[in-house]
């Protein structure tokens, strides 16, 4: 289970109807003697389809609102970073708002407040609570055809089981890889603001159980963390050329991570600065698997035991803002255009030689450039890497600089480019690209190396319309050209840069939840032409699959 330290969320801030700064909370009037003091906490819940619109008063869907069971409002009130009593803090509100809207179960999130008194003791705030409610009870029935792989799945998510905002997800999946029968349950706020992650799948190549348990940094104010995480699966993996499978193995392998960290006391409300320490034990073992039919016999990967105790920190500039059609349609998005980094550092115990005695580095870095009102660039730059006297292993550097440019009233012109370079990787984690990473004209896993790069370019449209009032359109004509090269574990037939046009739809339902916190889904329906022949390289390739933005 992959555990996320910190939320990179400099994304693109230019769009149609562009809200550069966010609301602001009016301004309580006070005295510097008695600050405004918040009495008062109201929380509405409003239902999935507004009755009071004829659009949407009819019997259907005035039977799903009664079908709805709505958020419970102690759920709501646990993801408030403040509680009746406190002093009033314009940044604790706007936080508990960007809380809210990141909730897979909520459509709309907004947190006012307002004078509820003046007396001689200060003046009294009302805090106002508003939410809009989303359909999360969903029988899962998917398919889709990624770089010429079928992907379907079947089953039942609720990603607000009962009204209490907890995720439970039974579901059958096949990809190419795997056909799994997979039980997870994720409570974000379990007991007193604490997160419960589990989750177990029946794979047809093994099995995999995941865990995790932590009182997380949930705030700007929240002084410290501590949590531990496991993952244990067996499984088989496979290797690629040209879209094909060379060379299928198997991979067993444990990870367990505990960890404690505290918020500096220098830290302010526009600035967080924090600190962790961790101790992660890892283990992998590789083997044949009999009757595996390979195109390719290679040297199986190494196998690899080795323990860290690693200490890391971080820096949050808290300048969020929100805005409109950036990565979602017509929904309200919240970004940072402040610096987010992070820095660890690690010591290895191992029982391989090329890991022993070595030091983990890894560090993350993004900032945002805003030229003009309608102009910004992006940057987010990461490596990290096993490093000694001796020899780098497992060193990656990757480098994501993206330029959004409001070019029309509803459209976007958008250029993203990547870079990375691998060197000494594990032969079972080559840098693959491909139709399910970006280059939309050619089969997934279509190139491997230890370098990649990859360029699109897009033009955008976000429709306006709410159609039917259940989902809005978008759409895409684009460009793809990319490459990967290097050494790989697998020799690759195709190695040199590849090209792409094509055209997108995208379609993003306003009254049912995302699949994660943080982003609510997009369909993307993609049909792509390649610009470059050669042998095993389709013409044509058609995409259907859900993301978490445009």
């Amino acid at each position: 289970m992959e555990r996320k330290f910190f939320c990179l969320g400099l994304l693109p801030l230019l769009g149609c109807r562009l809200a550069y700064g966010a609301d602001p909370v009016p301004a309580p009037a006070q005295s510097n003697n008695n600050p405004p003091v918040i009495e008062e906490i109201t929380v509405v819940v409003h239902p999935v389809f507004d009755e009071s619109n004829p659009k949407e008063n009819n019997m259907l869907f005035r039977l799903v609102n009664r079908l709805h069971i709505d958020t419970k409002k102690h759920v709501i009130e646990k993801d408030l970073t403040f509680k009746k009593g406190d002093p009033l803090d314009k940044h604790l509100l706007e936080e508990s708002e960007r809380r809210l809207r990141e909730r897979r179960y909520f459509a709309e999130a907004k947190v006012t407040s307002q004078d509820n008194s003046d007396t001689t003791q200060g003046v009294g705030q009302k805090i106002h609570v508003d939410v809009r409610e989303v359909w999360t009870l969903i029988p899962k029935i998917t398919y889709s055809n990624t770089g010429g792989n079928t992907h379907y799945g079947y089953g039942l998510h609720d990603s607000n089981f009962l009204g209490l905002g907890k995720t439970v997800k039974v579901e059958q999946n096949s990809s190419v890889d795997r056909t799994s029968n997979i039980i997870v349950y994720r409570d974000p706020n379990f007991g007193n603001d604490k997160q419960l992650a589990l989750a177990y799948a029946d794979n047809s190549d093994g099995k995999q159980q995941e865990f995790h348990f932590s009182n997380p940094f949930r705030s700007i104010r929240t002084p410290w963390t501590a949590g531990f995480d496991m993952l244990d699966f067996e499984r088989e993996d496979t290797l690629y050329n040209a879209g094909d499978e060379a060379w299928r193995f198997g991979h067993d392998g444990t990870n367990y991570s505990v960890f404690y960290g505290q918020r500096l006391d220098s830290s302010t409300d526009d600035r967080t600065m924090r600190w962790t320490l961790g101790w992660d034990s890892v283990k992998h073992d590789f083997f044949e698997v009999p009757g595996a039919t390979n195109s390719y016999d290679g040297e199986l990967p190494f196998n690899r035991d080795y323990n860290i105790a690693w200490f890391e920190y971080s820096y949050l500039h808290n300048r969020f803002i929100k805005s409109l059609n950036i990565q979602q349609i017509n929904r309200i998005e919240d970004f940072n255009l402040g610096s987010q980094w992070r820095a660890r550092i690690g010591k290895v115990m191992a029982n391989t030689e090329p890991l022993d005695g070595s030091t983990l580095l890894e560090l993350e870095y993004s900032k945002a450039f805003q030229f003009t009102p309608s102009q910004l660039l992006t940057g987010e730059f990461s490596t990290t890497g096993f490093y000694s006297s001796k020899q780098s292993t497992q060193s990656i550097s990757k480098l994501d600089i993206s330029y959004h440019w409001q070019n029309f009233s509803r459209g976007q012109f958008y250029v993203t480019m990547n870079e990375t370079y691998g060197k000494n990787l594990f032969a079972d984690m080559p840098l693959e690209l491909g139709g399910d990473t970006g280059l939309r004209g050619y089969p997934a896993r279509f190139m491997a190396g230890d370098r990649s790069r990859l360029l699109t370019v897009e033009q955008r449209y976000f429709g306006e319309t709410e159609w039917f009032s259940l989902f809005h359109l978008g759409a895409a004509v684009f460009y793809d050209e990319g490459k990967a090269w290097g050494n790989s574990n697998v020799p690759q037939d195709y190695q040199k840069t590849l090209r792409d046009i094509g055209i997108g739809l995208r379609i993003s339902g306003t009254r049912t939840g995302g699949r994660d916190d943080g982003a609510h889904n997009v369909g993307h329906i993609d049909f792509a032409y390649a610009l470059d022949d050669g042998p095993g390289i389709d013409k044509y390739q058609i995409s259907v699959r859900i993301k978490t933005g445009f």
